[in-house]
């Protein structure tokens, strides 16, 4: 809310506090202003009143993010550094025009540094804010992926020599989507077996534009790799645990989380419990050693937040659980506990 004096109210602002004269409420919280309610102030000598503004409409946790001026510089600088991204990339595999890791990593720091501390922490909040250009979503895909790789590395303090390396790996990683149909790589019903055989190419595809390029091994490994899986379950070679890759182990675990935090136009973002019920239900396919400090982090980043069950009720969540982190223990307005993992009938749909 904000004060504002008599003389500048506007119709359809809403008074945002009662309204008090002489021990009376003159104008009740939620007045819309009109020509009458400024009339009826000024006969009472009112001054100034509180009046609701933008963020105070915000109905959930995210919308509030979303029209708050520091995400708003956010999302204005990731338009730009994705604009640059874009063309350095074209430019990398149409001519073979070779990106400087400076560039790159640059472009890395001018976005994180945008992000209001704890850096790492609100990142999982603005990514999930963000709203996707579908023409552009291969890119911001591996954008955003650069942007979790490097608050990854802060949580399990990497030095910044890998730190970089692995950041590097998310830029370049999905590259080989970009030779595919648009049209099949976001298409919203069931692919055919065929379709899903053109997919699964991609991490090839990608290859042969990296492999003769002077970049990391490591930044190759991932690109060729990251859908390997720790079970020997994925593609395109089968080959399981530490024959993979760490830096493609990273970024598996790291595409997967940005594939489900994003919003798709057939599909909304799936909130972060629900995000780590599924790591937890594939933990598998991952490397314990590096997704379990993930999934942490993302579990204790919620704390404090309010959730909607699928009953319709609203709860603060109070403690994560190790053992089961989508199943934290709630807290409601009227102080009554209630544990998740004992209540399999309930669950968490979104975040409020």
């Amino acid at each position: 809310m904000k004060e504002v004096a008599r003389m500048a109210l506007q119709p359809g602002m809403v008074i945002g506090a009662d309204v008090i004269v002489q021990g009376s409420v003159v104008f009740p919280a939620g007045t819309e202003v009109n020509k009458a309610v400024i009339d009826r102030l000024a006969r009472y000598c009112v001054m100034c009143v509180s009046v609701m503004e933008e963020i105070d409409f915000a109905s959930t946790h995210y919308e509030r993010i979303r029209i708050g001026d520091e995400f708003k510089n956010f999302e204005q600088q990731y338009n730009n550094c994705l604009m640059r991204y874009r063309y350095a990339m074209i430019s990398f595999i149409n001519n073979k025009i070779p990106i400087p890791d400076s560039f790159l990593l640059g472009l890395f720091q001018e976005l994180y540094s945008k992000i209001p501390a704890p850096a790492s922490s609100t990142l999982l909040d603005y990514l999930y804010s963000m709203m996707p250009n579908e023409d552009e979503l291969t890119f911001t895909h591996c954008l955003n992926s650069a942007l979790l790789a490097g608050a990854f590395a802060d949580w399990v303090s990497m030095n910044q020599t890998d730190k970089d390396t692995l950041i590097l790996c998310a830029f370049y990683y999905d590259i080989g989507k970009l030779a595919l149909p648009y049209d099949l790589l976001w298409k919203p019903d069931k692919l055919t077996d065929e379709e899903y055989k053109l997919v699964k190419s991609h991490p090839v595809v990608g290859y042969t534009t990296v492999r003769d390029m002077p970049l990391n091994e490591h930044i190759k490994n991932a690109v060729i790799l990251h859908h390997e899986r720790f079970d020997g379950s994925g593609y395109p070679y089968r080959i399981a645990g530490e024959k993979i890759d760490i830096f493609a182990r990273y970024i598996a675990i790291i595409d997967t989380y940005i594939a489900m935090a994003s919003p798709r136009s057939w599909r909304n973002a799936k909130p972060p419990f629900k995000i780590l019920e599924t790591f937890e239900q594939s933990r598998e396919k991952y490397d314990p050693a590096l997704l379990i400090p993930l999934m942490k982090r993302i579990a204790d980043a919620q704390i404090g937040s309010h959730v909607r069950l699928n009953d319709g009720s609203v709860w603060e969540v109070m403690i994560v659980q190790p053992q089961k982190l989508s199943s934290p223990i709630l807290k409601n307005e009227q102080n009554q506990i209630l544990d998740l993992s004992s209540n399999p009938e309930l669950e968490i749909e979104k975040n409020v």
